[in-house]
């Protein structure tokens, strides 16, 4: 049984790392990537060097906590959104959406610029790369269904094409945070997109 005195602690714990993780961001925007070490984040975050050290080894180490934070937070509210779509075309166009419509939100939108702004550093885009393999995966069961049940072509590699997508969805998204273009308004280009070569010919 977890004592209230463990609960406390626990809870401490995540607020300093929280603290930590957001002042790695806001050094990392702030001075550029290459500048950011571990003696700024503790000082912006207020707490010792040593302390920081408990919690994180390296400045790569806290940036890959929050962008772990990002894709796991992603990553629930688009499998939620997923259950509630009743088949394949519904499925790929919540896919879709949800995605575009997650980094719009202010505090999204703002964080993924912050990430641009920081200059990820190439270690830390691979294994962001390695992140987003589940959604890419998500992304392959939904086309597999819809093969299956004949609403995709039957010429859909569910692997290649789930990839292929997904770089497609990177554009729009970067579409979504950079210009005055709405959501809707990208999502129905890209399902626009995709209608004609994805959706077997008999679909409407």
């Amino acid at each position: 049984m977890v004592s209230s005195w463990d609960k406390v602690v626990a809870e401490h714990k995540e607020q300093v790392r929280a603290r930590i993780k957001q002042a790695a961001i806001s050094v990392a925007v702030e001075k550029g990537l290459a500048n950011t070490t571990m003696a700024a984040i503790a000082e912006r975050a207020d707490v010792s060097r040593a302390t920081l050290y408990n919690y994180y080894r390296h400045v790569e180490g806290v940036l890959l906590a929050v962008v772990q934070d990002e894709v796991d937070l992603f990553y629930r509210h688009l499998c939620d959104r997923l259950e509630q779509a009743a088949g394949p075309r519904e499925r790929l166009a919540a896919f879709i959406g949800t995605h575009l419509e997650y980094f719009a939100r202010p505090e999204r939108r703002s964080r993924a610029l912050e990430f641009q702004a920081a200059g990820i550093s190439p270690s830390i885009r691979t294994r962001m790369t390695q992140h987003t393999d589940r959604l890419r995966q998500l992304l392959s069961e939904v086309l597999t269904d819809g093969r299956r049940d004949g609403v995709f072509h039957a010429e859909v590699s569910p692997q290649r094409h789930a990839e292929l997508l997904m770089h497609l969805l990177a554009g729009a998204r970067e579409q979504v945070l950079r210009s005055p273009d709405s959501v809707e308004t990208v999502a129905a280009d890209l399902r626009l997109l995709l209608a004609s070569g994805l959706f077997a010919p008999d679909q409407p």
